[in-house]
């Protein structure tokens, strides 16, 4: 009788009528902490037959918005993973109303799921969202092998991580890398060793924004964003990580991670480690203008002892007001030893002409501070957003160089280097926005000021055995860019169309001051950057999407400073002040069924910078020089191809054809020849019995270059073994890189009338790696796998 009497009163409450249209808003919470939950999936359906009315999810304050809808009643659904679902019932407080709000919609953490226990079900491991490509890592036997970070990137769609360790996007660009939705203010050498000690078990998703809208800053042509693993309990847990890598030299990486979570604050503490030693090697050869061969050999031992730590506090002052403020320390303490054998013969190799090796011992200090506070307040329907952030960077690095002749056991030259190089960057942003006609609409600023100072002073034995300054090589550059940046942006659905378009202008002023030469060089420019981004969804489980961006990039302190940074004695770069920004115009088509996803884009860059070889025939000095070229037209398709073949064995492809000419005006010829390359990634993943997973990864890319320079291809295999234990508090992971040890970038100057040389760059990536993680704490939730929700299961994802 009591089922009767509700369904009744459930009738009755759903078929009442309304008159006006409504906007349904409000924000989610954990019912324990009153923490925000992000991310959440909310499914609006209809009272009178539980059809699909519109999705959304919360963002990172834990709100959402519903707008536009029909008159009509309503329940809301919601199933974040790690809660118990929940119905809501939909009513405005009056007829005629237009906004229904819910200040805060709490939920129950789902106990069962919280206790150590792995969440069942498996979420696929990319997935198309208007905007982004994301990749699910928590769960996915895919990147179960991965020991860090650098080893899941390099398995995404469209990215490449290069022997160094640096970050290429669609085989042109280098991506930024957001943590939770906010830019990380590192250096490069920073970033790469933060990413190298990420350990996978801290990840629970990357997104990877090909085409960054205009809210972003324009010199973020992608953008790779890290979300880390929230934690949905309170009390307090750790990860301790270890990273053991041996080749002929031994690299080890310990890391902790340690939070604590109350009902207001939220603790985070990162230490990492590393220390040990690296190897790579460089070989030339050179045909010289007097027709000898010169050979060119070096070997490069670089010794790391490095430390950073990293410490959040998160406060959540009430449901629509939050403080984060995070502060970051790495030091960096570097012994590098260079030894570079130059070896000279006749035209016919047989007789030896000269013989110099050179031996640079040097020493680095880094010391890098930031802090970071951001401010978050939901006032009515308008939510506000500041960033700012503070970044200090000191490096000091003392050189000690001598070129001796083997044949004659004489000192030929010697000198040492003595460098101070201090950076600060100051940035400050505020982001606006709301609802407007049953869209979204976002405003925002942002400032930048930046400062570089250089000094290098070198100093060179005289033939009375006494070091002096020498002035044709000291140096000092200062290097000031400040940016003052506005945008303007828009949002809206139509049924299955959805629009986002933004407007973004940025001014910049620089001023390049060599001191040395007595040169000042300002530039004050402003660049209009607008963004058109269509989602159209079909049926049948399939999406279409269009972009259009415009970027620009800004040349960098290396590239304006005109003084000379030395490879070898002969062999050195020199900047140029006089370098201009470079703007590229992008457009992207990406269509995606089901898991298969295929990405077309093609585009125009003017005024690309680049290096330029000049060789002197007397001296047989090779310089490489910055310049401006006219433009640099580029295309690419890119394919998603993963796919389960049986339940034990997983496998997952990515392919893609790149294409690019680029104007090269040089030696009184204009080159434009057309490059192509392709490239393929792979991994093939099995469960083994013993619930061991082996992984099977291999790269290729095809030859290619640029417009004065041809590339070799360059291939590796990697071998991975991963598994857990202690009820998965243990993960163990064994890593084998590039078995064959065939991973080299090889390069050869095209016009060999003019020069003549070809080389080669051998990075040490083969080496045997050892990943142990032990996660420990009163709160130990793990998110192993996610449950699909209605709407992923229906898109066939």
């Amino acid at each position: 009788m009591l089922k009767q009497i509700l369904a009744v009163a459930l009738f009755y409450w759903c078929y009442w009528p309304l008159n006006a249209q409504v906007t349904i808003t409000g924000k989610l919470v954990n019912n324990q902490t009153g923490n925000p939950i992000e991310m959440a999936p909310v499914r609006l359906l209809s009272c009178h037959d539980s059809s699909l009315v519109k999705t959304t999810v919360t963002d990172s304050t834990g709100m959402f918005l519903l707008s536009g809808l029909p008159s009509n009643r309503y329940l809301l659904h919601f199933s974040p993973i790690g809660y118990q679902p929940l119905y809501h019932q939909v009513m405005p407080e009056q007829a005629g109303s237009t906004v229904w709000k819910q200040d805060q919609i709490t939920m129950t953490a789902d106990t069962s799921l919280l206790t150590g226990v792995v969440v069942s079900g498996r979420k696929p491991a990319f997935q198309m969202q208007p905007g982004k490509l994301v990749v699910n890592i928590a769960g996915n036997k895919l990147f179960n092998t991965a020991a860090h970070t650098l080893d899941i990137l390099k398995r995404i769609p469209g990215l490449e991580v290069t022997g160094d360790g640096s970050l290429q996007m669609s085989g042109r660009i280098t991506p930024a890398v957001f943590i939770d939705g906010k830019p990380v203010p590192m250096g490069a050498e920073e970033l790469q060793n933060y990413l190298a000690t990420l350990s996978p078990d801290m990840i629970a998703s990357i997104e990877v924004i090909n085409n960054p809208s205009s809210q972003y800053d324009a010199v973020y042509k992608g953008i790779i964003n890290i979300r880390l693993k929230p934690d949905k309990a309170l009390g307090w847990k750790g990860l301790l990580t270890a990273n053991l890598q041996r080749n002929a030299y031994t690299l080890a990486e310990p890391n902790l991670l340690l939070t604590y979570k109350t009902r207001k604050m939220a603790y985070t503490a990162r230490w990492g480690y590393t220390s040990g030693t690296t190897i790579r090697r460089y070989e030339a050869l050179q045909h010289l203008a007097n027709t000898n061969i010169m050979a060119t050999n070096t070997r490069t031992l670089t010794g790391n002892n490095n430390i950073n730590y990293q410490l959040g506090i998160d406060y959540n002052i009430n449901p629509s007001h939050k403080v984060e403020l995070l502060l970051r320390n790495y030091r960096l303490n570097r012994t590098t030893g260079s030894y570079n054998a130059l070896y000279t013969t006749d035209s016919a190799s047989n007789k030896v002409v000269s013989n110099t090796n050179s031996d640079n011992n040097a020493t680095l200090k880094q010391r890098n501070y930031a802090v970071n506070l951001n401010y978050t307040a939901q006032l009515g329907q308008t939510l506000w957003q500041l960033q700012s952030s503070l970044l200090s960077i000191t490096n000091r690095q003392l050189e000690d160089i001598q070129n001796k002749n083997i044949l004659t056991s004489q000192l030929n030259d010697y000198w040492k280097t003595a460098s101070k190089n201090d950076i600060s960057v100051r940035t400050a942003q505020l982001d606006v926005s709301g609802d407007l006609a049953k869209g979204k609409w976002s405003i925002g600023t942002k400032l930048v000021f930046s400062n570089t100072q250089n000094d290098l002073r070198y100093d060179t034995l005289t033939t009375a055995n006494i070091f002096k300054p020498d002035s044709s090589r000291t140096n000092r550059f200062d290097y000031d860019e400040n940016i003052t940046a506005a945008y303007i942006a828009y949002e809206r659905k139509w049924n299955k169309l959805q629009l986002a378009m933004g407007l973004r202008a940025e001014q910049t002023h620089t001023t390049a001051n060599s001191i040395t030469d007595s040169q000042v060089t300002k530039r004050n420019y402003i660049n209009w950057l607008p963004s058109l981004n269509i989602t159209y969804t079909m049926e049948r489980n399939r999406q279409l999407q269009f972009a259009f961006t415009r970027r620009i990039t800004r040349p960098n302190f290396a590239q304006l400073n005109p003084f000379r940074f030395y490879f070898s004695p002969l062999n050195y770069w020199v900047g140029n002040p006089y370098l201009k920004s470079s703007v590229t115009t992008l457009f992207q088509f990406t269509y995606n069924i089901r898991s298969l996803t295929f990405s077309l884009q093609a585009g125009r860059e003017n005024d690309p910078m680049t290096r330029y070889p000049e060789y002197d025939s007397v001296t047989n000095i090779l310089q490489y020089l910055g310049r401006n070229l006219p433009y640099n037209n580029f295309a690419g398709i890119e394919m998603s191809i993963p796919w389960s073949v049986t339940p034990w064995w997983r496998m997952s492809h990515n392919l893609g054809g790149y294409y690019k000419k680029e104007q090269t005006p040089y030696h009184n010829v204009t080159y434009a020849i057309p490059i192509y390359n392709l490239t393929i990634t792979g991994s093939q993943v099995f469960t083994l019995p013993g619930a061991f997973t082996l992984d099977l990864y291999y790269y290729y890319n095809t030859p290619g270059g640029d417009g004065l320079y041809t590339a070799g291809a360059i291939s590796n295999i990697d071998l991975g073994l991963q598994r857990t234990w202690l009820k998965g508090t243990l993960n163990t992971r064994l890593n084998y890189y590039d078995l064959f040890n065939m991973y080299r970038v090889k390069r050869g100057f095209r016009e060999k009338s003019i020069i003549n040389n070809r080389l080669s760059h051998w990075f040490g990536m083969q080496r045997l790696s050892i990943t142990v993680s032990y996660s420990f704490g009163k709160s130990t939730y793990k998110t192993k796998q996610a449950k699909r929700n209605e709407e992923e299961n229906r898109a066939g994802w």
